[in-house]
């Protein structure tokens, strides 16, 4: 037995090194939007909850670290169409065995989360809750738009709304607005080159992920599920994944 020791310690050793050659260190771009007509999401441990999900989506952990590197940029969906942001970015570091300390790292990591945590708070305290009209359309294209020049490797983007569209575009009220919405679900290829001409035209997704978390309610059900059915049908047709669930699930 004290013969195989040695050898056991080496296969070991042997394993871990070639993790360390074989890890490999990606870029992540998220854009987390967050609609001020909803107020389910002043909610304090809102942002608790989805941080350490934008860190696992960037292969990031705040108790273990990791290499991996990008940024993620902060919101809102409101009145008008386009709105103030915070973005947080954290360089790749260095993988193998000449890489960075993993203390190190995990240390910038921290760092990286306390940031996260105090400019989506900051975000979130200084939002005029409670509109009643979004731009969601607007907002969310101009923001796929610049995503669209980033090399990232990964790029998401992140909804929390409702997803109802009150605008000069389209709207899920007023006189009409089912039969409205069901034309446009019923021809995505229309319906975009008509939104094309009022505002930017929705670019190629065939890159991106995209995850939207409405609230549900026994009063807005019916709404939600034609919103639903419209905006996969339009992400996807360019090209998107997409999900549309009440919690981020990732």
């Amino acid at each position: 037995m004290m013969f195989r020791t040695p050898g056991i310690l080496f296969l070991l050793l042997t394993i871990l090194l070639a993790s360390c050659k074989n890890e490999v260190a990606t870029t992540t771009q998220i854009c987390v939007l967050i609609d001020v007509t909803d107020e389910k999401f002043q909610d304090e441990s809102f942002v608790s909850e989805n941080l350490p999900k934008y860190l696992k989506l960037m292969q990031l952990d705040k108790n273990s670290g990791g290499f991996s590197g990008g940024e993620i940029k902060f919101s809102l969906i409101n009145e008008v169409s386009d709105s103030k942001s915070k973005t947080v970015k954290i360089t790749t570091g260095e993988t193998g065995l000449m890489g960075e300390n993993p203390l190190n790292r995990k240390d910038e990591v921290d760092k990286f989360y306390a940031e996260l945590e105090n400019s989506f708070s900051q975000l979130l305290n200084s939002a005029n809750w409670g509109t009643d009209a979004s731009k969601i359309y607007q907002k969310v294209t101009r923001e796929l738009i610049k995503m669209k020049k980033s090399e990232a490797d990964q790029k998401y983007l992140i909804i929390y709304s409702d997803m109802l569209e009150n605008s000069n575009l389209f709207s899920f009220y007023g006189a009409n607005w089912k039969s409205k919405i069901e034309k446009m679900i019923s021809d995505p290829e229309s319906t975009l080159e008509q939104l094309s001409k009022n505002g930017p035209a929705l670019p190629d997704l065939s890159e991106f992920e995209i995850h939207i978390i409405t609230t549900r309610t026994s009063a807005n059900d019916e709404k939600i599920n034609l919103s639903e059915q419209l905006w996969i049908t339009l992400f996807e047709y360019q090209g998107a994944s997409v999900s549309f669930n009440s919690v981020l699930e990732i």
